[in-house]
This record gives structure tokens, C-alpha cells and sequence, in this order.
């Protein structure tokens, strides 16, 4: 592992435009619970007798908006979560002009949180609620402090500002993500299974440069990187900061 974590300095100190590739096992640390591993989101939400798929669809928005709000209340609003040493870390770099950015499969909005401002949410994020008749935006925490069920401006339906099942991901945003990947030097990739498509096929367009994976499990690209760290990545980010 110490030599693992000495690679992995030499690196992020050599590189100048560096692209964070995450998934929800960066924000497991932060208490949130990622969807598809055992005891995850996913399985709770099937526990009680739902399906994830239908809970999470357009359809099911359209078929019953306040329904979709009190589900959204139950299991994804997290109002005490925070980010943690990773997310922070990544942020820092980008202040330091040595990153490009991230894109990120979470939903949870916490990289904007720690402070990261180029940031591609390819799924969307709940920091942001709009109406879907009307257009008014609200914030998360808006939203949160006031119970906010329906739009204030003309009581029409509001929703996350995610993608949902049987909705495309945002083009601008995917496009977004592509040119960060093609033009990084360094692609670290944090917390994802890189199996969920289409999200995990661009970083099939990196193709130059350094691949790093750290993720406790095993991902299709393990055998791509030039560096691959299986362990969790708050005690890899903690003892790199601590590498003189």
C-alpha cells in the first residue's frame, strides 16, 4: 500500500490537467448510500415492496407527482450530509489550476458542495428542483426547509433536476464530460464500478496519459490502468495528504 500511495503522488504531482472520473462509493464516506451494492439504496426501497427502476422513472412521475416527491423525501434528500476529505481533495486541486474538472454519476451534488466548479453531473443533481410547468427553480436546501411538494409560483409539479429511467442524459453535459476525459494528461478514477452504461464507456476515449482506479472492488478497466488501488479511498486520500 505505501508504495501504492508513493506511485500515486508522483503522479497527481507530475500532471497538469487532471479529470476525476466518480461514483457512489465516494460518497458512501459521507453516509450516503450508493443504489446497487448489497444492503444499498436499491435494495431498500425493493424491501418495501417497490421497484427502484419504476420508483426512479419519468413514468412514475407522471403517473403520480406527489407520490414521486414523497419518495424522493424518504430516499434521496439527505439534508446532513456533507462532503468528505475526497471530495475536498478534488477541489483543491482544481483551485490549484492542476485539474480539469470532475464528472461524476452521483446525484448528491456534494463536489459542488466541497467547492468544485467544473463539474459534469451526467445523471443530474438534486441541489436543483424545478417546475415542470411554470420552470421555477428552487434549491435543495430551499426545498428541504420549506416541504415544498408542489411549485410556489403556479402549484404545478416540481421534480429534481436528474435524469431519470426513460430519460436521455443531457447532451451538453455528456459533451462536456467527453472533451474533460480527451484532454486530461491524468483520468483517476474514484468510486465507480465502471458498469453503467453510458456513463463508464467514456472512459474508453482516454487514451493517452495516466489511468488511475481506486475502488475497493474490481472494475473492467482494472486491467487498462496504470495504477489500480483496491481499498477505501478515504484512507488512500488521508495517507497521501500525508506524504511529505
Amino acid at each position: 500500500m505505501s508504495q501504492q500511495i508513493k506511485q500515486l503522488k508522483q503522479i497527481v504531482d507530475s500532471a497538469n490537467k487532471i479529470t476525476f472520473f466518480t461514483g457512489a462509493g465516494i460518497s458512501v464516506a459521507s453516509g450516503i448510500p450508493d443504489f446497487r451494492s448489497v444492503g444499498g439504496l436499491n435494495e431498500k426501497i425493493a424491501e418495501n415492496g417497490y421497484s427502484p427502476e419504476y420508483m426512479l422513472s419519468s413514468d412514475y412521475l407522471n403517473a403520480d407527482p406527489e407520490g414521486f416527491m414523497r419518495f424522493c423525501y424518504q430516499y434521496l434528500l439527505f439534508a446532513d450530509k456533507a462532503p468528505n476529505v475526497v471530495h475536498q481533495w478534488i477541489a483543491q486541486l482544481e483551485k490549484e489550476g492542476r485539474a480539469l474538472g470532475v464528472v461524476t454519476q452521483n446525484i448528491d451534488g456534494l463536489h459542488s458542495d466541497a467547492g468544485s466548479e467544473n463539474v459534469d453531473e451526467l445523471h443530474g443533481t438534486l441541489n436543483r428542483f424545478y417546475c415542470i410547468n411554470c420552470n421555477a427553480q428552487y434549491t435543495k436546501s430551499y426545498v428541504l426547509t420549506h416541504q415544498l411538494h408542489h411549485c410556489e409560483h403556479c402549484a404545478g409539479t416540481i421534480r429534481p433536476d436528474i435524469v431519470l429511467y426513460g430519460e436521455m442524459l443531457n447532451q451538453a453535459t455528456t459533451l462536456n464530460a467527453l472533451h474533460k476525459i480527451t484532454a486530461s494528461d491524468t483520468l483517476i478514477v474514484l468510486g465507480s464500478s465502471l458498469v453503467v452504461q453510458p456513463a463508464a464507456g467514456l472512459i474508453s476515449n482516454f487514451n493517452r496519459g495516466q489511468l488511475i482506479i481506486i475502488n475497493q472492488d474490481p472494475t473492467p478497466y482494472d486491467y487498462q490502468a496504470d495504477l489500480v488501488i483496491h481499498d477505501d479511498m478515504t484512507h488512500v486520500i488521508n495517507a497521501l495528504n500525508a506524504v511529505e
